[in-house]
């Protein structure tokens, strides 16, 4: 099947970009680096981001950065994608809502703890993509009022969403000018499965930029910090808790149990359940 990729701008920038896809594709998919809400229209829920999101048809995954998706959609799983993007480009948004913060929004009182979450949409967040498919085939009747309108009614569905959830809160950060300092955005994310690129990213650094600055820090490397720090943590849960080891390996941010279970026999000499039935005979 031959690829396929529509577009509609927005002041010049890109507003809503339709894909239908044969993954795998050749090149890394050139999406814009701003935020971007995904409505999967079709697919075969092959995992396309390579951390658990699949391509299941009336799910969402709404990402803090586009660079993230694009770059993993070109290597991901042979199926099929269809897929059509809302883009938040931050200057477009500001005109938009002409410099004022949308009703609804709440400052973030903490880092964000995920930087990409998928769910199922809402009947209502369905009846927006399915409306949007139809501005595609009359793109000559839209202007910049009608595109404005429809920009502000997906970030103000967002915006209702539960408070607690990883929607709402990435759809704020978006009009967030709070600073988080470096040391908040590392504690926050301590235990959540996210790769150094990213976590990079939600710092608003490069990833060499990101290296020295936490370096200098915590005088430790990244990965020996954050991996020491999981392992204390899934040692204090095995002691305490009564999760199961998976339980406490995901709690704790790793990748899978396996992989828990190798680097705290590396770090401590003894294996998780053998640690877990030394602390229960005391």
């Amino acid at each position: 099947m031959t690829n396929k990729f529509k577009q509609i701008l927005l002041f010049e920038k890109p507003l809503f970009s339709w894909y239908q896809l044969s993954l795998p594709i050749k090149e890394e998919l050139d999406l814009p680096s701003e935020s971007c809400f995904a409505y999967i229209l079709e697919g075969n829920n092959q995992d396309i981001t390579g951390s658990g999101f699949l391509a299941k048809k009336g799910t969402v995954i709404l990402s803090l950065c586009g660079k993230t998706v694009g770059h993993s959609l070109s290597k991901r799983e042979t199926g099929f994608l269809s897929t059509i993007m809302v883009h938040f480009d931050r200057n477009v948004l500001k005109k938009v809502f002409n410099n004022q913060k949308p009703k609804f929004w709440k400052e973030l009182a903490h880092p964000l703890k995920k930087d990409i979450f998928q769910q199922d949409a809402s009947a209502l967040v369905s009846s927006y993509f399915v409306s949007v498919t139809k501005f595609f085939d009359h793109k000559n009747a839209l202007n910049e009022d009608i595109l404005s309108v429809k920009l502000k009614e997906i970030v103000l569905l967002l915006l209702q969403t539960q408070e607690s959830s990883h929607l709402n809160a990435i759809t704020r950060r978006l009009f967030s000018d709070k600073i988080f300092s470096f040391e908040e955005i590392i504690d926050a994310n301590l235990y959540e499965p996210l790769n150094l690129p990213r976590l990079a990213a939600m710092s608003n650094n490069s990833l060499s930029s990101f290296k020295r600055k936490f370096n200098k820090i915590y005088d430790n490397s990244p990965a020996n910090y954050i991996r020491q720090k999981k392992l204390e943590r899934g040692k204090k849960l095995l002691t305490h808790s009564q999760y199961s080891i998976s339980e406490i390996c995901y709690e704790c941010g790793f990748s899978n149990p396996s992989s828990f279970a190798r680097m705290f026999k590396a770090a401590y000499n003894i294996s998780p359940s053998e640690y877990r039935l030394g602390q229960n005979a005391q």
